[in-house]
């Protein structure tokens, strides 16, 4: 199991976050089960690869956005699992306004795909400075 948490803290807190810095859709995409469930703050939620794809897409479209994320508590059942942290993330907007610094609480439940865990419901909300 041991390892099992190591690989759902690395997608946390590495990949997931080099995805997003990278601004890579495929790469993005790649991290979620096929029916997955995206549950942002403040936009509509999104479902299915596809979805999810084209609203992360929105999100950087007028935007850089630089997370570290923190995993504070992951647990695995068998093939599913969960993992709760924060991202204390700067975004950057191509207009050249200020940068701004946002923290967030993640919560995200995983299943393990083979030997892969990807993302299969994920939701965060914005934090209090």
């Amino acid at each position: 199991m041991s390892d099992d948490r190591e690989q759902i803290r690395v997608v946390f807190e590495e990949v997931y976050a080099a995805n997003v810095r990278g601004r890579d859709l495929e790469g993005y995409g790649k991290m979620y089960t096929d029916y997955a469930f995206w549950m942002p703050p403040d936009q509509a939620d999104r479902r299915g690869i596809p979805d999810i794809v084209e609203g992360f897409a929105a999100q950087i479209a007028k935007q850089d956005i630089d997370p570290t994320f923190i995993a504070e508590e992951i647990e695995v059942r068998d093939n599913v699992g969960y993992v709760v942290g924060t991202s204390h993330t700067t975004i950057y907007p191509h207009d050249g306004s200020p940068s701004k610094e946002v923290k967030f609480r993640a919560l995200w439940l995983m299943k393990k795909e083979g030997d892969t865990w990807k993302i299969d419901r994920q939701i965060w909300n914005v934090k209090p400075g």
